[in-house]
């Protein structure tokens, strides 16, 4: 990112969108607590919904608007090169690295996936708490 005048009113802008969109992402997350067969141990089992998919497709559309807005140019080769980029970061999150990706989509899908992950936590976090004031007390 340069610490340029555009460059910081758009991350204003975009600051309260990726929250938002981590928010959205967790609205109909479903947690349940399990127990692993082969170890024994407590996990968590997760299923995503709609309001997820809306989350990250905020995300994306969000991220090929802003490119085409500074870009002004070659439209339909930025949006099929930001479909396959997203594509191939979605089945191996290494080739975000070999991407052509400017700050603003790092920015976006970065904090939505901190709100993401901090909202899922607090809920793990209840679901232990309730699992243990649940459990009956030895007498």
């Amino acid at each position: 990112m340069k610490w340029e005048t555009g460059d910081l009113q758009l991350l204003a802008w975009l600051t309260p969108i990726a929250l938002f969109a981590g928010w959205l992402e967790t609205r109909d997350v479903r947690i349940r607590e399990s127990t692993s067969r082969k170890t024994g141990k407590r996990i968590y089992e997760m299923r995503r919904g709609i309001p997820y998919a809306a989350g990250w497709t905020l995300t994306f559309v969000l991220g090929i608007a802003i490119h085409a807005w500074q870009a002004h140019a070659q439209i339909l080769d930025m949006f099929s090169e930001a479909i396959w980029d997203n594509i191939l970061e979605e089945i191996n999150p290494l080739s975000l690295f070999t991407t052509t990706h400017t700050w603003y989509i790092w920015f976006l899908s970065g904090v939505s996936s901190i709100v993401f992950l901090v909202i899922l936590r607090i809920k793990a976090r209840t679901m232990s708490i309730e699992h243990i004031h649940s459990e009956e007390l030895p007498t």
